[in-house]
């Protein structure tokens, strides 16, 4: 599970503009101190936020420092902190949707001081990009408009088209005669609105279509055309008059507009224009430009893809086997027991079900639990040369929940139903089955790793208020090595727990994600896209179990749609992944690895162990115009793989002896023939939580052995 004070790390550094001290008042402040008892000084409190006005979801620091204090509380309660844990000196970041006023109290043998900081938020009028394509269409034809937001909370386009749409998507239309589409965002401090002409022609027409519309250098494609009143049609740089209808293959040697012009019995004419993009391969990782990637929380390989093999089998015809069926899914006739008084009941087998609901209680991927969940034969986790990993005690470190009070939920998984997007770009682009966390711990530890190739010793999720992690992360060698890099999120920053953070010109890069998407629609996005970039997950949209885990995949497809319609599509590498296994089941054991450096877990006592083993496997996704189609790989890999090609792509030195050990990645990529400049099509993805509310809520009947 992710702890909620992930997000709110120490060390923000923007200039303080609030200070508070006892007795005092400082802008947007106010203190005041209770009689104090004779003898005993009053404690003395100091108590800042680092902004007092910003706009919507902006990060602001708290400080504190008291003395003469015994405890100090902070209200509204700080995200993730305990009341009781907050030290009597100390500083946390909260990010600030809506106008709060914060109280620190502290309190001693002298008495009682409070000061209250205001922080205001300030609305930000809404921008929206809106387009129709085509712009031009016969009578009966259709137009898709397509539509992108900053600061608006919804979209609403007249004539028909919808209202209450999302910030962001797309709708098709069929005009009858030429009509302007009006778009109005609203949201922020008001409403903005964008225009799109359609235009119908009546008449003569053609259409000129081209499969694929982009191609390899010396491949081809196939240009089609249809007109229904046409006696001819001719097309520019095509030898030849052609009938009203029909097709033909072109080889252009660089990109080429084609023009089909239709003309009639009285001689009139109707001309339709595509373009055919010609790209020259990129011819090895070298040519790659982009590096992209995004992860997401808490899910096992086969609580999310175990029934992929089956969905590949069923989707890709003449695929190697080695692509398709062996794929290393969910084992079939097999199930694991429920506790009972303290030892598996073989009276209760449970199999892997299928997941009833959207949301589910959390589990615990903590370092003790999930080393008991593999369950090495021996019970020595000092030494596992040569043993054996069981894998069965998943149910066993279930906390029963009154929704699930057998404790089966680690058994569940989702299927194509639930994730058809998933289940698609997964079967056409590039996959693993051997793809897992870099140890047997939670989210703190695993995105350390993912970030610096260490844990610095640390096996358990951070207590609150420690000290900035000293170890070097990926950004900084990217940022020391001329590496251009940006780090997008959506409401929390996690790079803000590492030393590096002190650094302005390492926080200048952390932007947020609605950056992402303006800078995805500009037509240069290719030249302005950092060579690598992180994508933070949010914390609605991040698949935690108890999160609705559509909204989430629904939230990561405007992302990759986003790219896929973008000029750096062409020479980009996507990667998608999840930072643990978050205690759900899955069947194949974790693999020995490099440790990192010399310094033993710290405080993990049961059980004992090294660095030296692999976490549970994850789903991975990667795609690139360059991805290998329908590919499955087999080989052991953890998240420093990821750093590993980043490395490889940019000549940067290894942070850690685990990622110098690391496979690069490249095996999934073909540099010479890409099967991806024109994506292939990938499906909608449902979120049934707006349309059945069945699939949002908990019920005893939500898993099986519930009474």
């Amino acid at each position: 599970m992710l702890p909620k004070f992930f997000h709110w790390a120490p060390g923000f550094s923007f200039l303080v503009v609030l200070l508070v001290l006892q007795g005092c008042g400082g802008s947007g402040s106010t203190s005041t101190t209770s009689q104090k008892k004779s003898g005993s000084p009053a404690p003395a409190l100091k108590f800042s936020a680092s902004a007092s006005s910003v706009s919507a979801g902006s990060i602001v620091a708290l400080t504190w420092s008291s003395s003469n204090a015994t405890s100090v509380t902070i209200s509204p309660t700080l995200d993730g902190e305990d009341d009781a844990a907050l030290a009597l000196s100390g500083s946390s970041t909260v990010v600030v949707n809506a106008t709060v006023t914060y109280t620190a109290t502290a309190k001693g043998a002298g008495g009682t001081t409070t000061v209250k900081a205001k922080i205001t938020v300030s609305a930000n009028a809404p921008t929206i990009s809106f387009s129709a394509s085509p712009s031009s269409i016969a009578s009966g034809g259709s137009s898709t408009l397509t539509w992108s937001t900053t600061n608006a909370t919804s979209v609403s386009i007249d004539h028909g088209a919808g209202t209450g749409l999302g910030t962001a998507g797309s709708a098709s239309v069929s005009p009858t005669s030429t009509t302007t589409y009006t778009a109005t965002a609203t949201g922020g401090s008001g409403t903005t609105t964008a225009s799109a002409t359609v235009s119908v022609n009546a008449g003569l027409t053609v259409d000129l279509s081209a499969s694929p519309a982009t191609i390899a250098t010396g491949s081809s494609t196939t240009l089609s055309w249809h007109s229904d009143s046409a006696t001819s049609v001719t097309i520019s740089g095509v030898t030849g008059t052609f009938a009203g209808s029909g097709s033909v293959t072109v080889s252009p040697a660089s990109t080429t507009n084609y023009t089909a012009t239709a003309t009639d019995s009285g001689g009139n004419t109707a001309n339709s224009t595509i373009t055919v993009t010609v790209v020259t391969p990129v011819g090895s990782l070298a040519g790659i430009k982009h590096i992209i990637f995004f992860v997401q929380e808490n899910r096992s390989f086969d609580s999310y893809f175990g029934k992929l093999g089956t969905y590949r089998a069923s989707r890709v015809s003449g695929a190697s086997p080695r692509d398709v069926n062996d794929l290393d899914s969910l084992p079939a006739g097999f199930a694991l027991y429920t506790p009972a008084t303290g030892v598996q009941d073989p009276s209760s087998p449970i199999p892997p079900f299928h997941q009833r609901t959207l949301r589910t209680e959390d589990l615990a991927p903590n370092w003790s639990a999930s080393h008991a969940d593999a369950d090495i034969a021996n019970k020595d986790y000092l030494d596992i040369t040569g043993q054996t990993f069981k894998m069965d005690e998943f149910l066993k470190t279930v906390v029963p929940d009154s929704w699930d009070p057998d404790g089966t939920r680690a058994m569940g998984y989702y299927d194509q139903t639930d994730f058809p997007y998933y289940y698609e770009l997964a079967t056409q682009f590039a996959t693993s089955d051997a793809y897992h966390s870099s140890l047997l711990s939670s989210t703190v530890t695993n995105r350390m790793y993912l970030f610096a190739a260490t844990s610095a010793g640390l096996c358990n999720t951070a207590t609150t208020g420690h000290a900035p992690w000293p170890v070097k992360t990926i950004f900084e060698s990217l940022q020391n090595n001329g590496v251009s890099w940006r780090y997008y999120y959506q409401d929390g920053v996690f790079l803000a727990q590492f030393a590096a953070w002190s650094d302005p010109v390492i926080q200048s890069h952390v932007w947020k994600i609605s950056n992402l998407f303006t800078l995805l629609a500009d037509p240069e996005a290719d030249s302005k896209l950092p060579q690598v970039v992180f994508i933070e997950h949010g914390l609605s949209t991040d698949e935690h179990p108890t999160d609705d885990v559509q909204t989430g995949a629904v939230y990561v497809k405007s992302v990759i749609d986003a790219l896929l319609a973008s000029s750096a599509w062409k020479d980009s590498i996507f990667i998608l992944t999840y930072d643990e296994g978050g205690g759900l089941y899955d069947h194949v054991p974790p693999f020995p690895v490099v440790e990192p450096d010399n310094i033993p877990p710290d405080g993990c006592n049961y059980p004992k162990g090294n660095f030296d083993l692999s976490g549970f496997r994850v789903p991975l996704v990667v795609l690139s115009p360059y991805a290998k189609a329908h590919y499955v790989s087999h080989t052991n890999m953890e998240h420093t793989s990821i750093l590993k090609l980043i490395e490889t792509r940019f000549n940067l030195p290894p942070l850690t002896a685990r990622d110098a050990a690391a496979p690069d990645m490249t095996e999934f990529f073909d540099f010479n023939n890409p099967a991806w400049l024109t994506p292939p099509v990938l499906p909608d993805q449902k979120d049934e939580c707006v349309t059945d509310a069945t699939r949002c809520k908990q019920s005893l009947e939500a898993y099986p052995g519930a009474p």
